[in-house]
């Protein structure tokens, strides 16, 4: 791991950017599963693949921004 604050936060703010865009592509999946039942006829198998991949992309996106944080935190302490 480098010690250079400006490297570690550049990549804590990757991390951040990739956390958001997770986090917006389980919104489109929200969307999906909701428009998926309210029209009642998609299979129970699509469904729950969407929702398996909601849950996935919701707990990266989590993972990437507890990490983002993370390295913040040790970035000011490398100060």
């Amino acid at each position: 791991m480098p010690t250079d604050p400006t490297a570690i936060t550049a990549r804590a703010e990757a991390l951040h950017s990739d956390a958001r865009q997770l986090a917006a592509c389980a919104d489109r999946l929200r969307h999906v599963e909701t428009t998926l039942a309210a029209g009642g006829v998609a299979p129970p198998w699509l469904r729950e693949a969407v929702n398996a991949y909601l849950t996935a992309c919701t707990t990266a996106a989590a993972d990437l921004d507890k990490a983002a944080a993370r390295l913040w935190h040790y970035a000011e302490g490398a100060r």
